[in-house]
């Protein structure tokens, strides 16, 4: 009785919320692309963030502005009806914010494809969360329903005494995401504030990663963005706190600009940075010949590549840099005798990864479910057999594997094929018309 109370509910609205993450490069690297946001919107004051850019539409001061605009998504009791309906039968008409993606989203579910919460906009935001406790709800669901879930969010207020208890009741089927990157209160002070508006301390931060891991919660630090020649001077200092907290899991990923928004968003952090020095911090030498313009800077090297609406890094530097931040993890866990393992939120540098993904969940038991048809996957078996064929990777459970199937004989504009251009050690070639590929120990060659 009780369901068809719901199911008449949902054909009354709905209630846009799960979504899978299905561009080319989700696809082929993001084995964490099943996705939803409890709030509309973020509280928070990050110059650095590309949110807004992809989430609102108009030029950058309209979309950032917008975007600030925090705000309830759920208008009443029956959207929580639909969603715990939709978790408990993998029925999902009426949730999605795609209608298109709802037989992707419902062999997620039945699947138990770990869902992501908080993908751009923060699940613990306040005042929302303080005087609504939406997320509160949605966990409670996840949990009651036996349903693993990551939360990524910016608020110490995720390490309250309510939410540790309830999130040590998902019985290791929880982890906690929480991004930090630098213990700068300095820097952070102007790149994470804005007027009327200012992002957690990184002390505050730092503490709810320390509470969270005493409870025995699996944790991860985000450190992302990494600035090159801003924040890639603290990493010691920052990976090493984080060892000492007992953080589980690290990933980093360079920063990169929103193609749209790039030219501004670099304006934006270049007063920002300029505030900075003037108030006693440093920045590298190389941003700082190019006045601090990170945009500018980015569009110097020859190999920052241009693709999928974003302006990544130089893959030279990255190739340079990551392995540096990899051995402060390794240095760190001797130092405090830990095991806080690595991911790359880059996939050029994957092959440096400790886990098979880069959330590091797959230490999880609870979380068999998250989709190994990706990138690394691909670069594993390569190694370990010598080659990987499409029907190596056609297995394993992804939720566009379709998709995927194309991406394995696509050619960019370079003429290398897609995965070989986006992770270095993988090289392809063709036989008989098949696709295969190789790991090469001598790449990166960007």
């Amino acid at each position: 009785m009780e369901q068809v109370i719901i199911v008449h509910s949902r054909g009354c609205s709905m209630v846009s919320f799960f979504r899978i993450l299905d561009s080319e490069r989700h696809i082929a690297f993001c084995p964490m692309n099943f996705v939803a946001d409890v709030y509309i919107g973020c509280p928070h004051a990050c110059w650095y963030c590309y949110a807004p850019s992809f989430a609102v539409y108009g030029n950058y001061e309209t979309s950032f502005q917008k975007f600030r605009n925090f705000r309830r998504r759920f208008k009443g009791e029956s959207d929580f009806e639909k969603i715990e309906y939709a978790i408990k039968t993998g029925n999902v008409k009426g949730t999605c914010c795609r209608k298109e993606q709802e037989s992707f989203v419902s062999l997620a579910i039945k699947r138990k494809h770990p869902l992501r919460i908080g993908s751009v906009s923060d699940p613990f935001g306040l005042p929302l969360e303080s005087e609504l406790g939406d997320t509160y709800r949605i966990l409670e669901i996840l949990i009651e329903n036996d349903y693993p879930f990551i939360v990524c969010t910016k608020s110490p207020f995720v390490a309250t005494p309510k939410y540790l208890n309830l999130l040590k009741s998902a019985n290791g089927k929880a982890c906690v995401q929480i991004s930090l990157i630098s213990l700068d209160e300095n820097l952070l002070r102007f790149l994470e504030s804005r007027p009327g508006g200012a992002t957690p301390s990184a002390k505050s931060r730092l503490d709810a990663l320390r509470k969270l891991s005493d409870e025995g919660i699996f944790t991860t630090c985000r450190i992302q963005p990494l600035i090159p020649q801003v924040t890639e001077y603290g990493m010691q200092e920052l990976i090493y706190a984080l060892a000492e907290v007992g953080v589980k899991h690290v990933i980093i990923e360079f920063l990169w600009l929103p193609m749209a928004h790039a030219k501004d968003m670099g304006r934006k952090l270049k007063i920002a940075l300029d505030e900075y020095c003037k108030n006693g911090g440093k920045v590298g030498p190389e941003l700082a010949k190019f006045g601090n313009d990170i945009y500018i800077y980015y569009k110097s090297f020859s190999d920052a590549e241009r693709a999928y609406g974003r302006i990544f890094y130089s893959k030279r530097k990255m190739a340079e840099l990551m392995p540096k931040f990899v051995k402060m993890i390794e240095e760190a866990n001797k130092e405090y005798n830990t095991n806080m393992t690595f991911g790359s939120g880059n996939e050029e540098t994957s092959y440096l990864n400790h886990t098979d993904n880069c959330c590091g969940v797959d230490r999880l038991p609870a979380f068999s479910e998250y989709p190994k048809c990706i990138g690394q996957t691909v670069l594993k078996i390569a190694k370990d057999k010598g080659k990987a064929k499409i029907d190596d990777i056609l297995q394993f459970y992804n939720p566009y594997l379709d998709k995927f199937r194309t991406l394995w004989t696509k050619r960019e504009r370079n003429g290398r094929f897609f995965l070989e251009n986006r992770i270095f050690k993988l090289r392809a070639y063709t036989l008989g018309g098949s696709v295969e590929y190789v790991y090469d120990d001598a790449v990166p060659k960007p």
